[in-house]
């Protein structure tokens, strides 16, 4: 489960995420959606780590990161091993498949094994 509690984040003077609560249970799908410039990309971003809230909380599956205090490394490095993100302007390699490219990132970062890939997919004729 996905719990988000109180997240805020400014840019500045532009309090971009103000006060975000947000519940999402295990293997659900949820669309964020909203204006140019309302701060979804910065929710994933946070969600992600990429960018650093300025208090509040995210808990993932029971790991929680309290934004009122700084991080150790260890913490953040092991929760964005549970994370991930397709960015808006993604760039994939030219030279593998759509699944090579998803594969990329557990197989490279997460150091997992690579499963052999069939000769031909069961729904190739």
């Amino acid at each position: 489960m996905l719990q988000i509690k109180h997240l805020n984040k400014y840019f500045g003077d532009n309090h971009v995420l103000k006060d975000i609560n947000l519940e999402i249970e295990s293997h659900k799908t949820m669309a964020i959606i909203g204006s140019s410039g309302s701060g979804k990309s910065t929710l994933l971003r946070c969600i992600n780590l990429l960018e650093t809230p300025d208090s509040g909380s995210i808990s993932l599956d029971g790991n929680a990161l309290d934004f009122s205090r700084k991080l150790p490394k260890h913490q953040k490095a092991a929760f964005t091993k549970k994370t991930g993100m397709v960015f808006q302007s993604f760039n994939l390699f030219p030279h593998k498949t759509a699944l090579e490219n998803i594969m990329e990132g557990p197989v490279t970062v997460l150091k997992k094994k690579a499963r052999p890939r069939p000769a031909r997919m069961p729904w190739s004729f």
